[in-house]
């Protein structure tokens, strides 16, 4: 199940004005995704899933998901609950060294308003299956083409829809971090939007406003 349907094959704006068609078959080749979670048996089936498309990189803890990490890496699908360093833990280090890898999410826990400070692109919670984990991998590789306004808006946009699945409305109306959050999501949509009239720029507009109306 995935909290952001942001991950679902619609075309996407790249940086150079055209569009993608955004499936996974697009974006087969050299690209490297790391897998990272607990569970053995799981980081291998995910592996298995991804490495039909892209080459895979897998890690079963924290510690060796660092090790495995560096420049190569595309896209990371990172776990948050693991023995001795977090998914979160990682994710900050991550961060820290370059930020330039696009990061999910995939875990069992529920999102909760420390999401909010969390820097990923993408939230999904297990149980997941094949199509849905391609999908959002390709998705992570394919926002790369995107500019840093558009980027920023796909994972503010997917950390909203992650708290409005869990909380009812009135429990978000009552927390300041979702709030703050709020603001920010609309902060940058209006740096996102389009500056020109331009054919591709309408393209892009039409896209935001989908992808923001969305989440709300």
């Amino acid at each position: 199940m995935t909290s952001d349907s942001s991950a679902a094959p619609i075309p996407s704006p790249r940086t150079d004005g055209t569009e993608s068609s955004g499936d996974s078959e697009a974006l087969d080749g050299d690209h490297t995704v790391l897998v990272v979670d607990g569970e053995a048996a799981f980081a291998e089936s995910v592996g298995q899933w991804i490495g039909e498309h892209w080459n895979a990189v897998v890690a079963t803890d924290g510690e060796e998901a660092l090790e495995q990490y560096g420049p190569h890496v595309d896209a990371v699908l990172l776990d948050r609950r693991m023995p001795e360093r977090s998914g979160d833990d990682v994710l900050e280090r991550i961060r820290e060294r370059d930020g330039n890898a696009r990061v999910a999410m995939l875990t069992a826990l529920e999102p909760d308003m420390d999401v909010v400070d969390l820097d990923y692109d993408m939230y999904l919670e297990k149980p997941v299956d094949r199509e849905e984990v391609v999908d959002a991998a390709a998705e992570l590789l394919e926002r790369a083409n995107y500019t840093r306004e558009l980027r920023a808006l796909y994972a503010l946009s997917s950390k909203v829809a992650a708290l409005e699945a869990r909380y009812d409305d009135a429990a978000l109306a009552d927390d300041e971090r979702f709030q703050r959050l709020q603001a920010e999501l609309e902060r940058v949509r209006e740096q996102a939007a389009p500056q020109t009239d331009g054919e591709s720029d309408a393209s892009m507009g039409e896209l935001l406003q989908v992808v923001t109306d969305a989440k709300r």
